[in-house]
């Protein structure tokens, strides 16, 4: 098989909830072209993804990464021990997660060093975390989530005993 596999046309038009003539129609294409395409029997013109990516509402360079074939990365995973807080940091290219658990009053400051272009991610799994990002405060319980552009200056206070999932992911 090759790098790309364009048959993901067909699962993005069923997520859309349309059938590959109105596909073809709102895209002007052919319904034989769409039908091609889906069955991996037609790698389609860049006028083609042009087209097709503005009906799905993405940019034509989305619509060919949703299209790469996919691969399998291996994480790196790493114990993490820093103040009070201790678990397991996964790396994946362009990914991290933090597992963690921490004692009421463990507090950790953002290092500006570790955050470019990410977005970060905080997931109260159990207790509760007050997590200030740019000055402004928000107290998160058992299943609450903050996303933030990691690179603001933010700080991470455990008000309850809790077990934390943080994630950085790049911004593209």
């Amino acid at each position: 098989m090759g790098k790309f596999d364009f048959s993901v046309i067909r699962n993005l038009r069923k997520k859309k909830g349309i059938t590959s003539d109105e596909l073809a129609r709102q895209a002007g294409l052919t319904r034989g072209t769409i039908a091609k395409i889906e069955r991996r029997n037609s790698n389609p013109t860049i006028d083609t993804i042009e087209a097709l990516s503005t009906v799905f509402q993405l940019t034509s360079s989305e619509l060919i990464r949703l299209a790469e074939v996919a691969q399998c990365d291996e994480a790196v995973a790493r114990p993490f021990h820093e103040d009070l807080f201790e678990g397991i940091h996964i790396v994946f290219p362009n990914f991290e997660i933090y597992r963690l658990r921490a004692v009421a009053g463990a507090r950790k400051q953002s290092d500006p060093k570790q955050h470019e272009n990410t977005s970060e991610v905080c997931l109260v799994l159990s207790g509760r975390v007050k997590v200030t990002v740019a000055g402004q405060s928000n107290e998160l319980e058992s299943g609450a989530a903050l996303r933030f552009k990691a690179l603001h200056e933010h700080e991470y206070f455990v008000v309850e005993d809790a077990d934390i999932l943080i994630i950085h992911h790049s911004i593209i």
